[in-house]
């Protein structure tokens, strides 16, 4: 027979759930302005899975638990839960030519699961102020705030030449030309023909890398470039 309190107990966890659908729904909404391959929907389902996950484990077991010599540990989903969101987050960071990406969704995705099982757990207060504090952190932290905090990174470059007298000082000149700074050059391969090398400097948030690249490209000896650029 179902009772009033049985009716408000399942008001509660279906509370709970909503609750923790609009936290991942703020959180992926962050995502998703941003463009990122993790949005608004990916978030609502971690959010509601892992609240539901914890519901289950903190409540499912009442049953079971009135019988004599039975103990179950409530914090086992969850644990697994930590493990398991791992996955998903793998799936949002791609590798590209050195370059990563997707390491913040993939951490926003692991906090979504974290605030859907505090409040999967009924702790509301705490779920719903990292919410807040998680998305003010991820709106602020962009690019415009990192200018001012970041303002010199590192620049690093792999040049494939022809093997030619003073192609390394022409290169090395050309870089402090265009304001880089501490430059540093390491062969990684020379023969007859050719050698490939890497030069590794500092330059201004603001500037933008492409012109350096350009630049460079005007020498017909130069053959490949490849690069890399990353705060310090």
């Amino acid at each position: 027979m179902v009772t009033a309190s049985n009716w408000l107990i399942q008001l509660d966890w279906l509370a709970r759930i909503v609750i923790a659908a609009i936290c991942g729904a703020l959180i992926g909404y962050e995502r998703a302005i941003q463009r990122k391959s993790a949005g608004v929907r990916t978030h609502i389902v971690v959010a509601i899975a892992s609240a539901l996950f914890m519901i289950v484990s903190k409540y499912g077991f009442y049953d079971i638990l009135k019988m004599d010599n039975i103990a179950l540990d409530p914090s086992r989903i969850a644990a697994q839960i930590v493990t398991g969101i791992s996955f998903i987050g793998a799936g949002t960071i791609l590798v590209r030519r050195e370059q990563i990406s997707g390491l913040t969704t993939a951490a926003g995705v692991w906090a979504t699961a974290a605030i859907g099982t505090a409040i999967g757990a009924g702790m509301y207060a705490i779920g719903i102020m990292a919410t807040l504090f998680l998305f003010f952190i991820q709106r602020i932290f962009h690019d415009n705030l990192m200018d001012v905090i970041i303002r010199r990174v590192r620049f690093n470059i792999q040049i494939e030449a022809v093997n030619k007298p003073h192609v390394l000082s022409k290169i090395q000149e050309e870089l402090q030309e265009n304001e880089v700074e501490s430059i540093s050059v390491k062969i990684l391969d020379v023969s007859d023909e050719k050698i490939i090398f890497n030069a590794d400097g500092v330059i201004n948030n603001k500037k933008d890398e492409n012109e350096i690249i350009m630049a460079l490209r005007k020498y017909p000896d130069i053959k490949r470039i490849s690069y890399t650029r990353g705060g310090m």
